[in-house]
């Protein structure tokens, strides 16, 4: 049976103060529910929707593990970085944990159209930074409506529910609910709009930032970046996940090879007609290495978990053969969106109406197009302006950057700059290439 998805409207306005995260809300006691409207799940198996009252550990409390309070502890999450950042400024503390964010809204029209759902707090208040507090926290979260029939399953395990926008929340992974352990996390676009994780690190999460008046949480669409350029991830990388050398693939089956597009380095590992997959990830599939021919490499298959390949920089859906037969697979291979803002290396990567600008045969341009003030935006991608710049061929257009951000938004062959807009005047943060 595939699975089936859950359908529910998505709430216009908080209904309670807890839902809102209100200063006079009541601190919700350890063990409670906390009051707020549930939106829908996002998918689930089929297994998991079954209400037989068999609900295994899904109604125990998960217990709190035993750990050292942060004392100034902020929370950065990354819809296409899938991570979520845990720091504290007081006590060196930096811990990157994967999630499950908002599944890709394809539906014309809605606000999140061609966007995480994740990000319909940010696109309806018009703000990226939030805060969790002790009233919109609770220890142990257990059950879910589903407001179009009035059935509950006790999908949330026992395990902690972390408020930083209403009913959008940090909770655990909700797949195989019935777990002693609290479910198993599928890192990829999977919910409705909350973030999921895995349930020993939403344990770890709360543990750290219990009792905190307020934790800041700086939401994002771009993963983040440091200072030096590298991307924020995991500790233990898979397939096409960023690194500068083998050594950043952590598994010493993988190896870093080099995507002429991004001019960054991928993990990947050489096949001759297989590749291992690895639980929480999308399935892998063994293509050819465009550059080492009669050679294999391990790549990942494109789906809703993945949706056009997102959470890795310049990659593009593509089907291709197995290597050695004849089994074909819509895969993430490097490559280009081609919106406003990527890199190319010919005229044919660039959308339509762009155009590729600066390419050489030994390094990549970018994508831009002409303009006389203002220049088009895309749901799914940063917003763009209209600047002058020799490095764009004169009045083009450029994509914006964030500099508080460390310039996620902007590719590995271009720098966050400040221009004038072409027709204003006001200055603007874009990438331009180096």
């Amino acid at each position: 049976m595939k699975p089936r998805r859950l359908l529910l409207a998505l709430p216009l306005f908080c209904l309670t103060p807890t839902a809102c995260g209100s200063d006079d809300a009541v601190d919700a006691p350890e063990g409670s529910e906390l009051t707020d409207d549930d939106i829908d799940l996002g998918e689930l198996g089929a297994d998991d929707l079954k209400a037989d009252g068999n609900w295994g550990a899904a109604t125990t409390c998960k217990a709190i593990p035993n750990l050292p309070k942060l004392q100034s502890p902020r929370i950065t999450i990354s819809f296409n970085g899938l991570t979520l950042r845990l720091t504290d400024s007081a006590g060196g503390y930096d811990k990157v944990f994967p999630i499950g964010p908002g599944s890709i809204n394809t539906t014309p029209g809605e606000k999140t159209h061609l966007e995480s759902r994740s990000m319909y707090p940010l696109l309806a208040q018009g703000k990226q930074d939030f805060e969790i507090t002790p009233a919109t926290t609770t220890a142990c979260k257990i059950w879910w409506t589903d407001k179009a029939t009035g059935e509950t399953l006790p999908v949330f395990a026992g395990l902690p529910f972390l408020s930083w926008s209403g009913p959008y929340a940090i909770h655990g992974p909700v797949d195989n609910y019935r777990a002693a352990n609290g479910g198993s996390l599928r890192r990829g676009f999977v919910s409705h709009g909350c973030i999921r994780m895995r349930a020993e690190d939403v344990l770890e999460v709360y543990a750290r930032i219990k009792g905190v008046a307020k934790v800041p949480v700086h939401v994002q669409r771009e993963p983040e970046r440091r200072p030096d350029g590298t991307k924020v991830d995991v500790a233990d990388p898979w397939l096409g996940a960023e690194c500068t050398d083998d050594a950043d693939c952590v598994d010493p089956s993988l190896t870093c090879k080099t995507n002429p597009w991004s001019e960054r380095g991928f993990c990947t590992r050489a096949c001759t007609t297989y590749c291992p997959d690895k639980p929480g990830y999308p399935t892998s599939f063994c293509v050819a290495d465009p550059d080492a021919p009669g050679k294999g490499m391990c790549v990942l298959k494109e789906s809703a978990q993945n949706y056009a390949c997102r959470p890795l920089d310049h990659f593009e859906p593509r089907v291709e053969k197995r290597l050695g037969g004849a089994t074909t697979a819509n895969v993430c291979m490097p490559g280009t969106p081609g919106w406003i803002g990527d890199q190319c290396l010919i005229a044919s990567d660039c959308a339509a109406g762009n155009v590729c600008f600066g390419a050489t045969s030994g390094a990549a341009g970018v994508c831009t197009r002409p303009c006389t003030s203002t220049c088009p935006d895309q749901p799914g991608f940063p917003m763009t302006t209209c600047v002058n710049d020799p490095a764009l061929g004169g009045a083009a257009c450029a994509r914006r950057c964030t500099p508080a951000s460390n310039a996620s938004e902007c590719p590995a062959g271009s720098a966050c700059v400040t221009r004038k807009q072409v027709g204003t005047g006001l200055a603007r943060s874009v990438c331009i290439p180096d």
